[in-house]
């Protein structure tokens, strides 16, 4: 699938490489890198010394530290989602912008959940597969549902049991209209 969503987006191999973009490297300043102890000579490595349940409590503490910088990173990619949509909803957009907001989706679908936003996860994730059958100029309402829900998920989120109903029914809708388009194809 996502040779065939490249292939459209791609430059041909006739194309010289001045004719073609150079693709930025993706950002993964969010991967957590734990640094082992340092232990000093006096200090032997035990393996039975180690507690579990102290390993999953400072675990915890770790994750619960960076809880907080969650809503930041979904709200900065989430940005980048609507501005890669506004530059493709043109009516002269280009492979590149459609590829962007493809990117954007599917970055936010691959760290959405572990954030804490199942819906936003399912709604790109549902992007990404409406885009990877969509060229430019396609399918532009759906595209923009597909946004607009994402928006509307994350302001709704912990506003209690009523906002996640219609957050999955949202999801539902999209998901099964994006999977009958993909089937009609």
């Amino acid at each position: 699938m996502i040779d065939k969503l490249l292939g459209k987006w791609l430059p041909s191999k006739n194309r010289t490489t001045a004719d073609t973009k150079q693709i930025t490297t993706p950002d993964i300043s969010r991967v957590i890198k734990i640094r082992p102890p340092e232990l000093t000579p006096e200090e032997p490595v035990v393996a039975a010394s180690v507690d579990p349940e102290d390993l999953a409590d400072k675990a915890e503490a770790a994750v619960d530290s960076l809880s907080e910088q969650f809503d930041a990173w979904m709200s900065a990619d989430l940005d980048k989602l609507i501005a890669a949509w506004a530059a493709a909803n043109s009516p002269d957009a280009t492979p590149e912008e459609y590829r962007a907001v493809f990117m954007a989706a599917h970055n936010i679908r691959g760290v959405a959940g572990s954030y804490g936003y199942p819906a936003i996860s399912r709604l790109c994730g549902s992007l990404s597969t409406l885009l990877s059958d969509t060229h430019p100029g396609e399918n532009s309402a759906l595209i923009n549902l597909h946004v607009e829900a994402c928006r509307a998920a994350f302001v709704g989120v912990g506003k209690g049991d009523s906002s996640e109903l219609v957050a999955d029914a949202v999801c539902d809708a999209l998901e099964q209209t994006v999977a009958a388009k993909a089937g009609a194809s």
